[in-house]
């Protein structure tokens, strides 16, 4: 499969893209797993709580690996941008976020098909670039080419300072058929620096992983506040890691 530069696209793409066909969505926000809702609530709220302390509820964003269109639209409800543009390299994906715009916000909101290496900004202030960059081949000409578009980057990547990550990474069949995996912090840091973007905030959170049983999960959600409180504890026993990178 390739991109519209007719560059191959990562091989997460066509399994993203069947999980579409089969499911009406992502295996990630369709399943009602407690530990799914709960880690999936977390992220949301989190990136939008950064957007809310960094930028005024006017602005337009781009929404760059945006799925079934979940997030996007979450983003859309609670925040309250001028403007959403979700892209998205899985045109099944596209089709069914589409479909979920509301009927009051067409104007607002809007799904394309688009490659990460390729998108160009519509003028957006902000780039949100959610759970991504850990399924790209080429993670640091994503960030080059990011950096060259867009003055403000938020990104929300699994944290890997995180051991037990990387143990779920070679152990789970879903983890390998998706090519999951999660970057050191300081390297991520060091590309977007590569690429002339500085770090503005950076945040550590949430205990739970995705599709963990029930009474686990809710064990571990009790412990987040204070692991997420505590220096050095949240570095390595938090699943998120969420940054605004931002140009001088």
């Amino acid at each position: 499969m390739v991109g519209p530069s007719h560059r191959p696209l990562e091989r997460s793409v066509a399994a993203f893209d069947a999980d579409t066909s089969e499911r009406g969505g992502y295996v990630y926000t369709t399943n009602d797993r407690w530990s799914s809702q709960h880690a999936g609530g977390r992220q949301t709220d989190e990136v939008i709580r950064m957007l809310a302390e960094n930028f005024p509820r006017s602005i337009r964003l781009a929404d760059i690996g945006c799925g079934d269109g979940t997030h996007s639209l979450e983003i859309f409800r609670l925040f309250g941008p001028a403007g959403v543009r979700g892209i998205d390299p899985a045109s099944n994906a596209i089709a069914a976020a589409q479909k979920q715009i509301p009927s009051d916000a067409t104007d607002s909101v809007a799904f394309e098909v688009g490659n990460i290496y390729d998108v160009e900004s519509k003028g957006e202030d902000v780039a949100v670039i959610f759970g991504v960059l850990h399924h790209l081949d080429r993670p640091q000409l994503a960030i080059n080419h990011l950096a060259s578009q867009f003055k403000s980057v938020l990104v929300l990547e699994p944290n890997g300072f995180n051991p037990a990550l990387k143990v779920i990474e070679k152990v789970s069949a879903y983890h390998r058929e998706h090519d999951e995996k999660s970057y050191w912090p300081p390297a991520l840091n060091r590309w977007f620096a590569h690429a002339g973007m500085s770090v503005v905030a950076q945040k550590y959170f949430c205990l739970v992983p995705y599709f963990f049983p029930t009474s686990a999960a809710k064990a571990l959600a009790k412990l987040e506040p204070r692991a997420e409180s505590t220096p050095l504890i949240r570095q390595v026993t938090c699943g998120t890691n969420l940054i605004l990178y931002q140009k001088p």
